[in-house]
């Protein structure tokens, strides 16, 4: 089968390999959409930790069991939807209820969604991934994974409907961030970026929009959501007294932001930044999903072939449009 694999920072290739036979537990995927992600383009970019080249590319993901092992929970043809990953549930972290933090839930993450056939190990496949209803496309159901992180950053943030909310980058994720709060009843969101297509997106999904930088006030919860260090640090400068700042955008590896001391301590301003999900932070999403509460066709810019991924990755960096769906 080929597959698209990252062979360095700024370099990918459609390679060939072998079909994989799942054992036990495992289910082999026939993909039928695999979204592209922010966290691509930024090992696209410049690398990621947790990409270690040369490694099969894209984690989004959702298709049809093409095969099955011995004990899998699902049958050959049956629809699915799922995330790449899954913590083991005995390790500290786990047992602390920090499933996102779990010793090995990045070792051991599926990778290569970027192809004809995925394999998914049996720790993802018997926790994390489900069927897919009828009525969901299996773009929007790609979308799973993106969205569980965005669960698990606002159960962190805890907004409340009467928050007047700043969300900062207005790309797929912003504007995820965008629909979950509004299925927590916050209507007052203001979303600030620099790309004015992707603001107008935001402004018909019922967003404020405004360039950034500009005279912005202060607001009870700021979602940061571009990965600049520069913009972390003077979204601290927006949160007002009492408010939350999310630091969701990971930066390079390696660099620091400063914050106004006196602000953070006599504002007793909350500064978190959420990483990965956790089980219900997935089941969470998928509820979002399943229920219409959170509609990703906004953000989904079209289908692409897997030999144009090499273009799309270039549109993207360009700045054009948000979420593109490779299909194998």
């Amino acid at each position: 089968m080929s597959a698209l694999v990252l062979i360095a920072p700024g370099k990918i290739e459609i390679q060939e390999f072998e079909v994989e036979s799942p054992g036990p537990g495992e289910l082999l995927l026939e993909v039928l959409a695999a979204n592209t992600c922010g966290t691509d383009l930024k090992a696209y970019r410049r690398g990621h930790p947790q990409f270690p080249v040369p490694c099969r590319f894209g984690h989004e993901y959702s298709g049809r069991v093409a095969a099955v092992g011995r004990g899998a929970s699902f049958a050959v043809g049956e629809e699915v939807m799922g995330v790449h990953s899954a913590p083991c549930g005995s390790c500290r972290a786990c047992l602390r209820q920090r499933e996102n933090l779990c010793e090995t839930v990045m070792a051991t993450k599926v990778m290569g969604s970027y192809a004809r056939y995925l394999l998914i190990p049996e720790r993802v496949a018997s926790r994390h991934v489900f069927a897919k209803p009828s009525h969901l496309s299996h773009a929007a159901a790609a979308c799973l994974e993106p969205l569980a992180c965005v669960a698990h950053g606002l159960t962190a943030a805890e907004p409340r409907p009467d928050d007047r909310v700043l969300i900062i980058g207005p790309g797929a994720i912003g504007l995820l961030f965008l629909a979950a709060l509004q299925i927590h009843g916050v209507r007052d969101i203001t979303l600030a970026g620099r790309n004015q297509d992707r603001l107008n997106v935001g402004a018909k999904m019922g967003a404020r929009t405004v360039a950034w930088p500009s005279p912005l006030g202060e607001f009870d919860l700021v979602v940061e959501c571009t990965g600049n260090v520069g913009v972390w640090q003077a979204a601290h400068e927006l949160v007002g007294p009492g408010g939350t700042l999310v630091l969701f955008g990971g930066c390079p590896s390696g660099t620091a932001a400063s914050f106004d001391t006196g602000r953070m301590h006599y504002a007793e301003t909350k500064v978190i930044s959420p990483f990965h999900f956790s089980t219900n932070d997935v089941l969470l999403a998928r509820d979002w999903l399943v229920s219409g509460g959170v509609d990703p066709s906004p953000i989904l810019a079209g289908e692409r072939s897997l030999l144009s991924a090499v273009s799309v990755f270039e549109e993207l960096a360009a700045g054009k449009g948000i979420k593109y769906t490779i299909v194998p």
